[in-house]
C-alpha cells in the first residue's frame, strides 16, 4: 500500500509540471504553431479548384490568344459595343479565360491610311481547348451570332510567342 501510494503521488507530481507546461503561454504559442503549419501543410497538399499553387511557374505552357477582327459600320458601332461586352462577360465565366480586350481603330489620325478593320478583339485563355470549351456553352453561340450579324469578322486562335509583360516577382 505505501509503495502504490509513493507512485500514485509520485505520478501525480510528475503530471502537474506537464500540464501547466502545456496549458501556459509557451505552450499555447507551440499549440498554435502545430495548427497552423498542419492546416498550411494540408492546404499546399490537397489544393481546391479554387487554389491551385504552381509549384513550378516556369513550365506552364504559353497561354493562347483568341484574335477576331471586325468591320463595322458606323451606325451600328455602339450595338456592336454593346453585344460585344456581353459576350466578355459571358467569357469572364469560362474555365481557362485569362482576359480580354477590344481595341478600336483610331479615326482621328489617318497617317497611316484607312484602317482595314474597325475593331480588334484579343481574348487570352489558358488553353485552345479552353476556348473551344468556352465556345461549345450553351449561350455562347447566341451572344456570338449577335455580334457576327452586325460585323464582318475573321477569327483565329494565336498562341503567345514572346511575351515582354513584367513578372511577378
Amino acid at each position: 500500500l505505501g509503495y502504490n501510494k509513493f507512485c500514485i503521488g509520485r505520478a501525480e507530481a510528475s503530471l502537474d509540471p506537464m500540464l501547466r507546461n502545456i496549458f501556459s503561454l509557451g505552450g499555447f504559442n507551440r499549440a498554435v504553431c502545430f495548427a497552423t503549419g498542419g492546416a498550411g501543410g494540408y492546404a499546399f497538399t490537397n489544393p481546391d479548384v479554387d487554389n491551385v499553387y504552381d509549384i513550378f511557374p516556369l513550365h506552364k505552357p504559353p497561354p493562347y490568344a483568341f484574335l477576331n477582327v471586325y468591320k463595322v459600320s458606323k451606325d451600328s458601332s455602339n450595338d456592336f459595343e454593346q453585344g460585344w461586352k456581353d459576350l466578355g462577360r459571358f467569357q469572364q465565366r469560362q474555365e481557362g479565360y485569362l482576359f480580354t480586350k477590344l481595341l478600336k481603330a483610331d479615326s482621328r489620325t489617318n497617317i497611316l491610311g484607312e484602317p482595314q478593320f474597325d475593331y480588334i478583339d484579343i481574348t487570352q485563355w489558358t488553353t485552345g481547348d479552353a476556348q473551344r470549351r468556352a465556345s461549345l456553352r450553351p449561350g455562347f453561340e447566341e451572344l456570338f451570332n449577335d455580334i457576327s450579324s452586325k460585323a464582318n469578322q475573321a477569327p483565329m486562335m494565336y498562341s503567345v510567342v514572346v511575351d515582354d509583360t513584367p513578372s511577378p516577382i
